[in-house]
C-alpha cells in the first residue's frame, strides 16, 4: 500500500504533495489493481482541479509530472547539441500553474507503481473504452476522497492522452467525475486515423505538410523566403489546402508540366530536391523526410530540432529517435531525484515508465464504430470517427472550453493534422483555442517554451 504526503513550497505558495494509491476499477464497481497518483493542493476553497495523463498507450505521466506544469520540472539544457548524458537534475519550476489550480496526475494501468492484481484480466484496461472508464473511475475515486465535488474540473491529455481525454468524457462513468469544465490536448492525435501518414493518404500527405515546412525552415534548408516559423507554417498551410491539394489528387495524371511545377515549389518549401519529389509524385513520408532532410544524419521523431548521425545499414545499425536519447534519460532521472527531493523517500517497488504490452495488446474498436459495416478483425470497412467524441462532448457541455497545444517541431502529432481537426469537425470555435509552440511533442522540454505553455494554461483555467 502506497501512501506518502509531504509539505512542500515553491516561491512563495505551499503545497501538499501526495503520492497515492487508488483502486484500478471498472464502473461496476470491482477493483482489478490499483493506480498510482501523485498530486498537488494548496488550501483553499474549492479551487479548480486539473487531471493529467500522458499517452502511448501504456505511459506513465511521468513526462507531464516533470514537465514544470507542477512545481517541479526535470532540467533540459537549453543546447539542443546535448545528448542526455549527466548531470540531471530537478528545479523549481518558476511558473507553474499550481497558484490557480490543484494538480492530479494519474499514471496509466499498469504503469508507474499501480499494477494489475494476480486474477485481473489486462484485455478489460487495454482498449479505448475501458482505459478510459478506468481513469475515470479513478477521478471519481480522488474526487471523493478529497471531498472536490464542489470544484470546477478539468482534463489535460497529452498524444494518447488527448484520445482518453475525449472517451473519458463521453464515458458510460463519466457521469460520476461531474462534468469537466474544459479539456487540454496536447499534442492531440484524436484525428490521427484519418491524417496519419500512410500510402495512399493525401490528407495525411497534406496535413503534415506544416511540419515539414517548419523542420526545414529550422535547419535552414526550406522555407527561407519567411522571416518566423510562425509564418513557413501558414505558407504551408494555405499550399496544401489548395495547389498541392489539387496536384495529389491527380496523381499520375497530373501534366508533367504542372507536375515539375509544382515540385519545385514544394522544394523550396520542404528542402527536399526537385526531381525526388517529381519522381515519387510529390509523396516523402515524415519517416523518410526525417532522414532525407539533412545528409547523413537523421532527424528526431518527437523533436526534430535534434540531430544525429543516421544508422549505418550496412553494418545492421538499427534507427533511433535523437530527441528520446536527448530527454528520456532526464525524465526517468528526474523523478528518481524528485522522490527524494519532494518526499525524502521512495517507494521500494521500481517505477514502471511505459507498459510495453499495452500498445502491442491494444483494443482500438469502439462504439461509434457500430454503425459502420464491419468484417472481420480489423476490418477494412470499419471506421472510427474518434473526433466525434469531442465535437459530442461540446455539444452535451455548452459552457465546456477545450484548449489544443502543438509543438511545431512534432512528426507525430502535427500542426497540420490539429488544424485539420477543426475545420472538419465542427467544434465551436468561440470555445475553442490553439496554440503553436516553437518545440516538439513535449513542448514543455524547452524552458521557454515551458513558461509560454503555463501562461496559456493559467489564462485558460482561469477564464
Amino acid at each position: 500500500m502506497i501512501g506518502l504526503e509531504a509539505a512542500g513550497r515553491v516561491g512563495d505558495l505551499a503545497y501538499t504533495a501526495r503520492l497515492e494509491e487508488l483502486p484500478l476499477r471498472r464502473s461496476d464497481g470491482s477493483a482489478h489493481g490499483t493506480l498510482s497518483v501523485f498530486s498537488y493542493t494548496v488550501d483553499g476553497p474549492d479551487r479548480p482541479v486539473l487531471f493529467l495523463t500522458n499517452g502511448g498507450p501504456g505511459v506513465s505521466t511521468l513526462y507531464l509530472h516533470l514537465s514544470g506544469i507542477g512545481p517541479m520540472r526535470a532540467h533540459v539544457p537549453v543546447d539542443l547539441a546535448d545528448a542526455g548524458h549527466p548531470p540531471y537534475g530537478v528545479e523549481e519550476s518558476p511558473s507553474t500553474i499550481l497558484d490557480v489550480a490543484d494538480l492530479v496526475f494519474l499514471d496509466a494501468p499498469d504503469t508507474g507503481f499501480g499494477g494489475f492484481a494476480d486474477d485481473a484480466d489486462a484485455s478489460d484496461f487495454r482498449s479505448v473504452e475501458g482505459d478510459a472508464d478506468a481513469i475515470a473511475a479513478a477521478i471519481s475515486d480522488w474526487v471523493d476522497r478529497h471531498g472536490r465535488w464542489n470544484s470546477r474540473k478539468f482534463f489535460l491529455g497529452e498524444s494518447y492522452g488527448t484520445l482518453r481525454a475525449a472517451f473519458l468524457a463521453t464515458s458510460s462513468h463519466s457521469i460520476d467525475t461531474a462534468p469537466l469544465d474544459g479539456m487540454v490536448l496536447l499534442g492531440q492525435a484524436v484525428n490521427i486515423q484519418e491524417t496519419l501518414d500512410r500510402p495512399g493518404n493525401v490528407v495525411g500527405a497534406l496535413a503534415n505538410l506544416p511540419y515539414k515546412a517548419a523542420t526545414a525552415w529550422y535547419h535552414g534548408v526550406g522555407s527561407r523566403e519567411h522571416e518566423t516559423v510562425e509564418d513557413a507554417i501558414a505558407a504551408a498551410l494555405d499550399f496544401a489546402r489548395g495547389d498541392l491539394a489539387l496536384a495529389m489528387l491527380q496523381g499520375d495524371q497530373l501534366p508533367a508540366d504542372e507536375r515539375a511545377g509544382i515540385s519545385e515549389r514544394l522544394s523550396r518549401m520542404i528542402g527536399i530536391p526537385t526531381g525526388e519529389l517529381a519522381d515519387d509524385r510529390l509523396w516523402v513520408s515524415k519517416q523518410d523526410f526525417r532522414s532525407r532532410l539533412l545528409p547523413g544524419r537523421v532527424l528526431g521523431v518527437t523533436d526534430s530540432r535534434y540531430s544525429a548521425p543516421a544508422a549505418d545499414r550496412r553494418s545492421g545499425e538499427l534507427d533511433h529517435d535523437p530527441s528520446d536519447v536527448a530527454l528520456s534519460p532526464r525524465y526517468v532521472a528526474g523523478l528518481q531525484q524528485l522522490m527524494r527531493h519532494v518526499f525524502g523517500t521512495a517507494p521500494a517497488q521500481p517505477y514502471r515508465v511505459v507498459d510495453p504490452e499495452a500498445g502491442r495488446d491494444w483494443e482500438w474498436d469502439e462504439q461509434g464504430g457500430a454503425e459502420f459495416v464491419a468484417y472481420g478483425r480489423p476490418s477494412p470497412f470499419r471506421t472510427y470517427p474518434y473526433p466525434a467524441r469531442l465535437s459530442r462532448w461540446m455539444k452535451q457541455t455548452p459552457r465546456g472550453r477545450l484548449f489544443i497545444g502543438t509543438g511545431v517541431y512534432d512528426s507525430l502529432t502535427t500542426v497540420g493534422a490539429a488544424d485539420h481537426l477543426l475545420r472538419q469537425w465542427g467544434l465551436p470555435r468561440e470555445r475553442t483555442e490553439t496554440h503553436w509552440y516553437r518545440a516538439g511533442h513535449m513542448m514543455y522540454s524547452d524552458p521557454e517554451v515551458a513558461v509560454r505553455l503555463n501562461a496559456d494554461l493559467r489564462a485558460f483555467l482561469t477564464r
